[in-house]
């Protein structure tokens, strides 16, 4: 063997298949980047429509989806490069035009010569192992994020394993993270897994011994049991067959678990359910209000202190602890509910982690239900698409997808449908990936609707609430058949995926533009009032001041009136004061004569006085003489009998 060729190996520049979804979510989350990286590691540059060969026939495929929806494309397996273990890997592309024919085949020409260097690297082509429906499931396997098929060579076989995608870091999401604390050891319980195939397979032979019934192929179940991923690659149309007839009701809840391979990890999952268990969930009590509404018919769930309603509590208290960003959405109730008539709660948790993630059911539950409005719009686009004249009758009634089929898509047709129609629904789902919903919804507008034509805007709504389901009334078989009549691939998803990224990003903008439109005029609206108010405020004290101005030319009036009167007065008081003058110029002169006389009387009496007080001056004048000479006659007097008294004193 040759071994000069390993250390130089040739690189090709690999062909962007139909179901590479990493790199067309990447595009749309980033397009302005030249190049993405794919789910194998490759560089891979998309060009845009203009540069781009084959994007004429792209575009016109969804437009003419009526006309080649029952037609088959031819699937082609190629080889497109080699990794550094020489590995081969097998990339699926579907054969359009002859320039991507021409190139695949220049690709395989040229790892060809590569590969006669390497013996143990062979060239694999399994175009004859599979049909088309077989690249469905593969690519199917894809969109849930939780299965890669690649063909690996070995020393001393070939196997086809099933691994989950690492997200790269530009496109981690919360959820992933979440996720991580399960996976970031490395850590996987296998043995939990073949333990539960194993007790499956018991169950399985313990039914076969008991059951009577010989449309059940036991064979095949089995086999489905232990390698559910061959099966379902090498043998889905037959998978499909018996998935139509129904999965035995007994196994049922560990086939579900088989399905989402939810063991390989559920030691710790199931140990972190019993630790949020002991936390206090801020949600509580909205859970709990919901938990009567749940299945309030079934023994299980009817009880209010029952086991069932106790189970389910802990289940989506658990979940909103754990996803804080979903937290609890009403909708999750039914979810959980179907898995519980299934299986114990641990597992329903661990089932339920693989749903919101695998399956991308989670984008039903976040705040802005991101995923839920896309499948509205997908489904929308395919019911115009494969059933025209139902949407033009709803359109005209005003009867829009939200309306209806929201409660559908959220609790996975669980909310009023008839259980044995639910589980199929389940059963596909786990099997086919969440947009099979699509198809379920698709089948029940298409067997109603001579009544949907017939009816009006109340009375569909009514319809669709319930009555609906009647058509599939112990008929689940032709419930699954009619949505496996529906030929919706996900090449044609991610096309619609893109439309709606693409309208709710342009929704995005408008509603931005609407938001600063509507926030500048709730400004205006605000400088509006208070513009009212102050013109309120002015046109007040416009009135005051013409009320005040009306009062002053009022009060002028009656102040003038009174000037008037005043004047009046005046005059009438001036006359009589020129008469009182007149008057007191005589009666003063008559009295000052008077006061003359008088005063000429006084004169004299005034004098005669003055004589008589000149006279009595000096009569007194005399009278102090004559009296200080008699006191001092007395002084004199009272001396000498002073001395006289001491006279007689001495002669006694």
């Amino acid at each position: 063997m040759n071994t000069s060729s390993a250390s130089k190996p040739t690189t090709v520049t690999p062909v962007v298949n139909d179901f590479d979804l990493n790199v067309v979510d990447e595009a749309l989350l980033n397009p302005e980047k030249p190049e993405y990286v794919d789910h194998f590691g490759f560089t891979v540059q998309v060009k845009s429509d203009h540069e781009s060969d084959t994007s004429d026939s792209d575009e016109d495929e969804f437009e003419d989806a009526t006309s080649t929806k029952n037609s088959s494309d031819t699937p082609h397996l190629s080889i497109s490069s080699q990794d550094d273990n020489n590995s081969t890997i097998p990339i699926v592309t579907q054969q359009q035009d002859v320039k991507e024919t021409e190139h695949i085949a220049t690709n395989n020409s040229s790892i060809a010569t590569d590969n006669t260097d390497n013996a143990d690297t062979p060239s694999t082509d399994l175009t004859s192992h599979y049909n088309n429906e077989d690249w469905q499931m593969i690519s199917s396997t894809e969109k849930l994020g939780s299965n890669t098929t690649t063909t690996s060579t070995s020393e001393n076989d070939n196997n086809i394993n099933r691994s989950t995608n690492s997200p790269t870091p530009s496109t981690t999401s919360y959820y992933d993270l979440l996720l991580s604390k399960f996976t970031r050891s490395g850590y996987q319980n296998s043995s939990k897994q073949a333990q539960l195939q194993e007790e499956t397979s018991h169950n399985l032979e313990e039914l076969r011994e008991q059951s009577s019934r010989g449309d059940i192929d036991w064979e095949f179940w089995s086999s489905v049991i232990c390698d559910f991923d061959r099966v379902n690659l090498t043998e889905h149309s037959k998978f499909r067959t018996l998935i139509s007839i129904g999965i035995p009701s007994q196994l049922r809840g560990k086939l579900w678990r088989i399905f989402s391979n939810s063991e390989t990890d559920s030691d710790l999952v199931e140990n972190e359910y019993r630790e949020l268990l002991d936390r206090t969930s801020p949600h509580e009590k909205l859970i709990r209000r919901d938990l009567s509404r749940t299945f309030p018919t079934l023994p299980y769930f009817k009880d209010n202190d029952g086991e069932g309603q106790e189970m389910l509590f802990n289940v989506i208290k658990a979940y909103s602890l754990f996803d804080e960003h979903v937290g609890y959405c009403q909708g999750l109730h039914f979810v959980v509910g179907v898995l519980l008539l299934h299986m114990p709660d641990e597992a329903a948790f661990c089932v339920l982690l693989k749903l919101m993630g695998n399956y991308n059911l989670r984008g039903h539950f976040t705040p802005h239900m991101e995923k839920l409005h896309e499948h509205m719009y997908q489904f929308d686009q395919l019911l115009q698409l494969n059933l025209p004249q139902v949407h033009r009758h709803l359109d005209a009634q005003g009867v829009v997808p939200t309306m209806y089929a929201s409660q559908w898509f959220m609790t996975l047709f669980a909310y009023r449908c008839p259980l044995d129609l639910v589980y199929r629904v389940f059963d596909l789902l786990f099997v086919e990936g969440s947009h099979i919903i699509l198809n379920f919804a698709l089948a029940l507008i298409k067997k109603n609707q001579q009544v949907i034509l017939s009816l009006e805007f109340e009375s569909l709504l009514e319809f669709f609430s319930g009555t609906i389901f009647d058509a599939y009334k112990d008929n689940a078989y032709d419930f699954v058949q009619d949505a496996y009549s529906f030929d919706i691939s996900l090449r044609q998803l991610a096309k619609l995926s893109k439309q709606y990224q693409a309208e709710a990003a342009k929704e995005a903008k408008m509603q931005s533009i609407e938001d600063g439109i509507r926030r500048e005029n709730i400004s205006l609206q605000e400088q509006i009032k208070k513009l009212k108010l102050s013109y309120k405020t002015l046109e007040k004290e416009h009135q005051d001041i013409a009320h005040q101005v009306i009062s002053s030319k009022m009060s002028m009036a009656s102040l003038d009136a009174e000037n008037q009167q005043l004047k009046h007065e005046l005059a009438v008081m001036k006359a009589e004061m020129v008469k009182i003058k007149t008057c007191m110029d005589d009666e003063r002169q008559r009295q000052f004569e008077e006061l003359a006389q008088q005063n000429a009387h006084l004169v004299g009496t005034n004098s005669m006085l003055e004589d008589r007080l000149s006279e009595l001056e000096t009569l007194l004048i005399d009278m102090k003489l004559k009296y200080a000479e008699s006191e001092n006659d007395y002084e004199i007097m009272k001396q000498k009998l002073h001395e006289a008294q001491k006279l007689s004193s001495m002669n006694h």
